[in-house]
């Protein structure tokens, strides 16, 4: 049910690293529920981290995340999975959480999108020490 639930969120996540990805490279605004000032936060200077849009190293987390789930459901090696799963997760988790933060504390305004990135991040944290454990 874990794997389930974890492969859920890491295409959940995908797909919301994406969508930010692709309204802004049509440069449309995004479609944000509650009518959340999404574009505040993903056009701020934080929007990047290193140079690189973090839309760009959440389709990779979440694509990363993705194969190794698959890969632990069809009953592979688990030690050798969830050591890098739990890593990663755990990476995934910190990050969303001081991206939070820097809505809250820096920019001042909250993105829905990136609010559900953040929880996708921790549910997949959850799932990954689940598995470990």
């Amino acid at each position: 049910m874990a794997i389930i639930l974890g492969l859920l969120s890491a295409f959940a996540g995908f797909f919301i690293a994406f969508y930010i990805y692709w309204r802004q490279g049509v440069q449309k605004p995004l479609f944000c529920p509650r009518k959340a000032p999404c574009e505040t936060v993903i056009t701020s200077p934080q929007a990047k981290t290193f140079g690189i849009s973090n839309t760009i190293l959440g389709m990779v987390y979440y694509g990363t995340v993705f194969p190794l789930l698959v890969f632990r459901g069809m009953g592979g090696e688990s030690f050798i999975i969830d050591i890098p799963l739990l890593f990663l997760t755990t990476i995934g988790f910190l990050f969303s959480g001081y991206l939070v933060w820097l809505q809250y504390s820096l920019i001042k305004q909250w993105c829905t999108w990136c609010l559900g990135s953040a929880a996708t991040a921790t549910i997949l944290f959850i799932v990954a020490i689940l598995l470990f454990l």
